[in-house]
């Protein structure tokens, strides 16, 4: 019983020893597993993605309901990655027309189209983290309800309020100084030599260089003024440096308008041929088709011949007229225009035709002519013993009274209708134009001489100017002949070739002795033609001269 005893209690050790080996290689087999298997946890979970790079701009066209996105650098971001709100409302934006797009990249354009008021704030959020954070976003206006808290890692939460969400604006960096080239001119239009004043209105400007657009000189004043002497319309530029920020221009296209003075348009719109305070005609005819004379004095009689005709399309006289012997008429047949007269109008002696509207300030004395237009009397009628004749559905239109012999047909009485008023008898409002400087007519080839023979394309500029030269050969053609403070002669020219130009005598008078002239006669103190025979016909200033900055007033 002892041994038996004795060789179990063997056993039994080499049992236990047995199980404690077996016991310890079991623990060490689990905790190798159980690090296994944190191993494998460990290593299968994804490693976080970094915050990525974008570099954006965000532009809104209220006027095409248009939201865009540009990425204007940085890194790529996928779909799933970032979230787009509008005014804290997630929107789907097209890549290339494509709402389902997977990548945007650097070079790509994202665009929402919305309706409705146009949306303020617009972000875009980096949801590929462990919470929500702001790449970009762009503020036009929008103030949402909701929150957006940023953590210490650059991380942001958003807060939801209804559909909204209000982020931590991002700060725009602050701008560097701008150049920016402005300037105004006065006055911008006006008549040669027009000067004008230029006022630099640029930002940050150091040095200036001024354009004029006429051909001259570069100005580096900072407020130049500078004095147009051609006709035209001129460009002017402004380039203005700064040595920090660079260079900046401003170009204003036909910026100042230069014209010819208010008389030159007027004499060249109006096919103004004679102007000045008397026309002397002892010669027979005025021609003047579609064009003007200005009288600026009384016309009467004894200052013309009988038997002349006044045929010019619109006459203006300044005071009375008085046409009381011969047959002189006046106003065009063909081309009948208006006949304005600012004092009274006497045609009651003679015979003759008036052509075109008639328009008298004061009162009429009519009797024999032959009336082809309405007449418009600002005053009194007095209808003498000769009965004149009006054609048919022309009428005579007074303010004042009418007076007639007894003995006058009453069907002719009923076309003197009295009115309220009539139209005013218009005067142009005038004055002679200035010379341009002595040097100007140098340039251009002027002689100097106060009489010399006469030629064709001769051009004189002198105190006065006389030629009694007699011509056997064909006249002379396209002169140009101004008497600065006298008087403008040529007489004695040959009867059977006519003289052509412009005659201008802004402090004297033109008189003229030969078989006609045509062209201009410009005097202040009157047009005189004295030799029998004589025509006067009408040519445009323009005629004479290729270019408007050759007029030579």
């Amino acid at each position: 019983m002892v041994k038996f005893m004795g060789r179990d209690q063997s056993v039994y050790r080499k049992e236990r020893a047995v199980s404690e080996v077996i016991g310890s290689i079991l623990l060490i087999s689990v905790v190798v597993i159980g690090i296994a298997v944190i191993g494998v946890l460990l290593m299968s979970h994804p490693t976080p993605r970094n915050l990525p790079a974008l570099s954006a701009v965000i532009s809104e066209d209220t006027a095409q309901n248009t939201i865009s996105i540009y990425h204007d650098g940085g890194d790529q971001v996928s779909h799933d990655e970032i979230q787009i709100l509008v005014d804290g409302v997630p929107r789907d934006f097209d890549n290339g027309g494509s709402p389902s797009w997977s990548t945007w990249s650097m070079g790509q354009s994202l665009t929402y189209q919305y309706s409705g008021p146009a949306p303020g704030l617009v972000q875009i959020v980096y949801t590929g983290g462990s919470g929500a954070t702001v790449l970009a976003s762009s503020d036009f206006g929008f103030n949402p309800s909701g929150t957006l808290t940023t953590g210490p890692t650059g991380t942001a939460t958003i807060t939801p309020t209804g559909n909204t969400t209000t982020p931590t604006p991002t700060s725009s960096p602050t701008p560097g100084p701008t150049l920016i080239a402005d300037f105004i001119g006065d006055p911008l239009s006006g008549t040669n030599p027009l000067t004008v004043q230029f006022t630099d209105n640029s930002t940050n400007a150091e040095n200036w260089s001024w354009n004029f657009g006429d051909g001259s000189n570069l100005s580096t004043e900072r407020n130049p003024s500078h004095t147009y002497d051609l006709i035209g319309l001129y460009t002017v530029s402004l380039t203005v440096t700064n040595t920090t920020i660079g260079s900046n221009t401003s170009i204003k296209t036909d910026y100042v308008n230069v014209s010819v003075s208010n008389f030159t348009s007027y004499v060249i719109q109006n096919s103004v041929f004679v102007y000045g305070t008397k026309l002397y005609l002892a010669g027979n005819n005025v021609y003047g088709d579609d064009a003007t004379i200005v009288i600026t004095s009384p016309l009467y009689s004894n200052t013309l011949n009988g038997g002349a005709f006044i045929s010019v399309t619109y006459i203006y006289i300044d005071g009375d007229v008085t046409i009381n012997t011969g047959s002189t008429s006046m106003g065009c047949e063909s081309t009948p225009g208006n006949i304005n007269i600012t004092g009274n109008l006497y045609l009651n002696g003679g015979s003759r035709d008036i052509y075109g509207d008639v328009y008298v300030a004061k009162n009429l004395v009519l009797e024999n002519d032959r009336i082809h237009g309405n007449m418009y009397i600002n005053g009194d009628v007095d209808l003498e013993w000769g009965v004149p004749t009006l054609d048919s559905g022309k009428y005579i239109y007074y303010t004042g009274t009418l007076t007639h012999p007894a003995s006058y047909d009453q069907a002719f009485l009923n076309r003197c209708i009295k009115v309220a008023s009539v139209p005013d008898a218009a005067m142009p409002d005038l004055e002679m134009p200035s010379l341009k400087p002595d040097t100007w007519y140098q340039d251009q080839g002027y002689s100097t001489s106060t009489s010399s023979q006469m030629s064709n394309n001769l051009k004189i500029i002198a105190d006065s100017f006389t030629s009694s030269d007699s011509w056997d050969t064909p006249g002379v053609s396209n002169i140009v002949i101004i008497a600065r403070t006298g008087d403008i002669t040529l007489t004695n020219f040959n009867m059977h070739y006519p003289v052509t130009g412009v005659l201008f005598a802004p402090n004297g008078k033109v008189t003229f002795n030969g078989a006609s002239f045509e062209g201009v006669v410009l005097a202040r103190d009157g047009f005189y033609v004295t030799s029998g025979g004589t025509s006067i016909t009408f040519t445009n200033l323009a005629t004479y001269f290729s270019d408007p900055n050759d007029y030579p007033f």
